[in-house]
């Protein structure tokens, strides 16, 4: 059986900070299936979590980061608005 790490390892191995790899799991880039749940504790598949990851990443097209980049438009910020 492999190794099961905890979040924070996660974290490490990919230097993100542990709220990204936190992030990952709540927004499902990191499916429930890569992990155990042991009451509000996660552990890991490191070799998993790097699959999951490389498939996120092939599964979005530059189309859709097109379309999330288009969704702010810089010359249209106007930083006093709210004030």
């Amino acid at each position: 059986m492999e190794q099961l790490v905890p979040i924070e390892d996660v974290a490490k191995h990919f230097k993100v900070s542990v709220s990204t790899a936190r992030k990952w799991v709540r927004d499902s880039v990191i499916p429930e299936n890569v992990y155990v749940k042991v009451g509000k504790t996660h552990r890991f598949s490191l070799p998993d979590v790097t699959e999951a990851l490389m498939a996120y990443k092939s599964v979005r097209s530059p189309a859709s980061r097109d379309a999330v980049s288009d969704a702010f438009d810089p010359s249209s910020f106007d930083p006093d608005a709210d004030v």
